[in-house]
């Protein structure tokens, strides 16, 4: 079933620090070169620390006409005492607290991952009936349920179904109206605390709290690497139809593994078979041209051990 929102934009928020301002311009230039009949979109950027020079680029890189950028800066404040990493910081956790930074005014958005290429039509998405679900979201394609989860394995103390369905947390369409009446960002936040010797990140948090309240989406919205290691839809749990969909006609294009399409290892370059469709879109926004190189790897490796030298000053 569907709905249509012709009076109100596409609400679209993404989450970056200044190390992700070029995937971020991708990830949107994607989606605004893909959407279709006039539809425009209104953008959130939560801020995890992009330069100015950089928010610039971003800006140029999108046109006025189509699209408004809104830049909200968090308190990280807020995500203290959470499991932190290198690769996830506190810019990770700031969708769980969107209703703090979204006009009240919304009852949705669609959040994305920054590394991920839209090639489908957002208004498609954003015109499903998100009904009473507190989120639509995709099945992970690599645990597919609660029981899989290496961050949920205490599933059973905490009282949930091993069959409830995992979702990734990449692509969400998001019940701004649920989620602020019940406060589900707090209650993610608080179980990430209090589970901190079991969860991994907050995809692992949002799926207990919300383990059975969500509404899930055609893969096609979220298409996760795995599907292009299967030989053929029999070698793949998918019904022989979605497996042909994904492959023919993707919408979302997520780059989950490492290393992503834009910055290589050393020894390691992106394997990923649709790699070409980031630089497509790169070539789109104020990035043009841009390619990794050895000697920028290079100069990356050489950074990285100075600050940790530095560090242990």
């Amino acid at each position: 079933m569907s709905v249509k929102s012709d009076i109100q934009p596409i609400v679209l928020v993404c989450a970056a620090d200044n190390n992700y301002a070029m995937p971020l311009a991708v990830t949107v230039s994607s989606a605004v070169a893909n959407v279709k009949n006039n539809r425009k979109i209104a953008l959130f950027v939560l801020d995890g620390g992009i330069s100015e020079f950089n928010k610039r680029k971003i800006t140029k890189s999108l046109n006025p006409a189509q699209i408004s950028v809104t830049w909200v800066k968090p308190d990280n404040a807020l995500f203290e005492n959470l499991v932190l990493t290198r690769h996830l910081t506190p810019t990770c956790y700031y969708r769980l607290l969107i209703t703090e930074f979204l006009p009240k005014e919304f009852d949705k958005a669609i959040y994305l991952d920054t590394d991920m290429v839209v090639t489908g039509d957002l208004a498609e998405l954003w015109d499903i009936d998100i009904e009473e679900n507190y989120v639509l979201a995709v099945q992970d394609d690599v645990e597919l349920n609660i029981g899989m989860s290496e961050g949920l394995r205490n599933y059973k103390e905490i009282g949930i179904s091993p069959d409830y369905k995992y979702f990734n947390s990449g692509l969400l369409v998001i019940n701004l109206k649920k989620w602020r009446d019940e406060n589900i960002g707090q209650k993610v936040i608080e179980y990430v605390k209090q589970n901190r010797e079991y969860v991994r990140n907050d995809q692992d948090g949002l799926n207990a709290v919300l383990a059975g309240k969500w509404g899930e989406l055609h893969p096609k919205w979220n298409i996760m690497p795995k599907i292009y290691d299967y030989q053929s839809s029999q070698d793949s749990p998918l019904a022989p139809e979605v497996y042909n969909e994904l492959l023919e006609n993707p919408c979302i294009i997520h780059y989950t593994n490492s290393p992503k399409p834009w910055y290589a290892g050393l020894k390691e370059e992106c394997k990923h078979p649709k790699k070409h469709l980031f630089f497509e879109y790169l070539d789109i926004t104020a990035w043009s041209g841009w390619r990794d190189t050895y000697w920028r790897r290079l100069w990356r490796k050489f950074m990285k051990v100075t600050s940790l030298t530095t560090a242990k000053l």
